[in-house]
């Protein structure tokens, strides 16, 4: 279809962005919501039997997707069916795939790969961790998109399927006994007829891509394997090359198990070299003999153990008081990522780094690659603990206020911040023990109406979110008017004011009164009021709240003007 016209009576197609062997993708404009989205075309084909199965495809990933909550995962927003042509709106992601940048570039640093394979593991431990767990099962270079901030996101979930243990899918367009996925990145199991895909098949694709972005070297291609990294490029680390080596084991069982335990591979395969390892073993044979030599009785046994613990400790302690004490940044946040490192179950270290993070009130993207990379590989011990809750919190708050989702200085849109904290505030909401946990209820409903709102307006299933919203709005507005942190009172502020002016009719509909609404946005003035801005950054977020304050009050006026009549 021609760049120009409308579709769906709403999504004006801009400009061709992509095309592949099924499908175009076209720049579109929402003239509703006057916002850039991605539609992709799906091309028409003439044999009934395969167009079946590529729309059941499509329609299963837009139900699937629109259920997920990951940065690095985008959104499906809406199907058209345009005169039998189905398009499919998503988020629009600007920037390469890793095979465009493969293509143009060449093979990339490993310190580069390592960031990318980070986040995948990151996008991929979500997928696995939900209920049921989802098996992407395409990972591949020309399947992620690098972004200009750096980041990466996964793209086409065309054959992803949630996991059975029989085998079976719920939501996959064919049996998971079918031959899909790329040769070469798809691991053994998913060809031959009766394998069985899990985290681990996501895995070896991972390392896959891992290894053609380091090496340049297509696994499907001569001599059809994945070398040893060091035979292709011999400049590269040897304690990698072990770790792809390890994810790409044609027998699962001799795999990284999950994404979680490759992460902490990848984390820390710098320690792994020859002088280190020697270093490690010359310390644990002291230890042994240390250990034998008490084992006298089982009492002085004990005591050589408590005594090791004891050490542990106060090394932990050493580097978290340095971490307190230093007036330098950088210094403490290298003095917590030690901490950290020594015991990686405690929370202590990365409410630390939150706090650093959070001090010059913007959170870097720079910085967000930092606390991810430390925090990933530890967060099975994390969520042990019985602090994670709190934990989780404090670093949802970090992207919730702070989170510059696409610039290094400024903060991302309210969307992007509160997508990006969803899932810490659904992690910190689930721990009906922690002491805020109605605070952090609040704040995971407000995530979750956010960023699944606009399909369901396109769905039309949105009906009855608007009541419970507007309380977790209010609520918040309550608990929050107290705070100190002008940057926190400003923000739910604005949240409030936004909720009344975007939404006044739908509140109404869902029995929201006139009376209700204006006294919601009645507080939200008076806490504008209450702040007194030290930044030209804070002048101007209280500038834009007052602004909007009579912007919101016509558009309720205007919601409820037919009510009398």
């Amino acid at each position: 279809m021609e760049p120009g016209i409308v579709i769906g009576k709403r999504y004006q197609l801009l400009a061709e962005i992509g095309a592949g062997g099924m499908s175009t993708v076209y720049l579109a404009l929402d003239t509703v919501l006057n916002k850039q989205w991605a539609a992709k075309e799906i091309k028409d084909v003439s044999d009934p039997v395969q167009r079946e199965l590529i729309v059941q495809s499509i329609v299963t990933e837009a139900n699937m997707i629109k259920s997920f909550d990951h940065p690095a995962i985008p959104r499906i927003v809406d199907l058209v069916d345009e005169s039998g042509t189905l398009y499919v709106i998503m988020d629009y992601v600007e920037g390469r795939s890793l095979s465009a940048v493969l293509a143009t570039d060449g093979p990339q640093p490993e310190d580069e790969v390592v960031n990318w394979g980070l986040q995948l593991c990151d996008a991929l431990e979500y997928l696995h961790r939900r209920t049921p767990p989802v098996i992407y099962r395409d990972m591949k270079p020309s399947n992620v998109m690098l972004k200009p901030n750096g980041l990466v996101q996964i793209i086409d979930f065309g054959i992803a399927r949630e996991y059975r243990d029989d085998g079976g899918s719920v939501t996959a367009a064919m049996g998971d006994t079918v031959q899909l996925g790329t040769r070469g990145y798809a691991p053994p199991e998913q060809y031959g007829g009766g394998g069985q895909t899990d985290a681990r098949t996501d895995v070896y694709a991972l390392g896959a891509t891992m290894y053609t972005m380091l090496t340049g070297k297509n696994p499907a291609e001569p001599p059809y394997q994945i070398l040893p990294l060091r035979q292709v490029d011999a400049s590269l680390s040897p304690a990698l090359e072990r770790v792809i080596a390890k994810a790409t084991q044609p027998d699962p069982v001799d795999r990284y198990q999950d994404c979680a335990e490759l992460a902490y591979a990848l984390s820390h395969y710098r320690e792994e070299d020859a002088g280190q390892r020697a270093e490690l073993e010359r310390v644990w044979k002291r230890f042994v003999g240390l250990v034998a030599a008490s084992v006298v009785s089982l009492a002085v046994g004990a005591g050589g153990l408590i005594g090791y613990n004891v050490a542990l400790n106060s090394d932990f302690g050493y580097w978290m008081q340095i971490a307190r004490q230093t007036s330098s940044e950088e210094e403490a946040r290298s003095a917590y990522v030690k901490a950290a490192e020594i015991m990686p179950g405690s929370t202590e270290p990365y409410e630390g780094l939150a706090g650093v993070y959070r001090s010059d009130q913007v959170f870097s993207i720079d910085e967000e690659q930092r606390l991810r990379a430390v925090i990933l590989p530890s967060l099975g011990e994390l969520r042990a603990n019985e602090d994670y809750a709190r934990m989780a919190f404090d670093i949802g708050k970090l992207y919730w206020y702070n989170y510059a989702a696409g610039d290094a200085a400024t903060k991302g849109t309210r969307s992007e911040r509160i997508r990006a904290a969803a899932q810490w505030m659904n992690d910190a909401a689930a721990d009906k023990d922690f002491e805020q946990h109605e605070l952090a209820q609040a704040y995971a409903g407000i995530a979750e109406f956010e960023t699944t709102i606009v399909p369901l307006i396109n769905e039309g299933s949105d009906v009855g979110l608007y009541r419970p919203y507007f309380d977790r709005v209010l609520y918040l507005l309550d608990e929050l008017s107290g705070q100190e942190n002008d940057v926190v009172r400003l923000e739910t502020a604005n949240l409030a004011l936004d909720a009344a002016f975007t939404y006044p009719r739908k509140l109404r509909a869902d029995g929201i009164s006139q009376k209700e609404l204006l006294a919601l946005v009645d507080k939200a003035q008076a806490l504008v009021a209450d702040v007194h801005p030290t930044t030209d950054v804070l002048d101007a977020e209280k500038e834009r709240a007052f602004n909007l304050v009579n912007s919101a009050r016509q558009a309720v006026a205007d919601a409820y003007v037919d009510v009398e009549a």
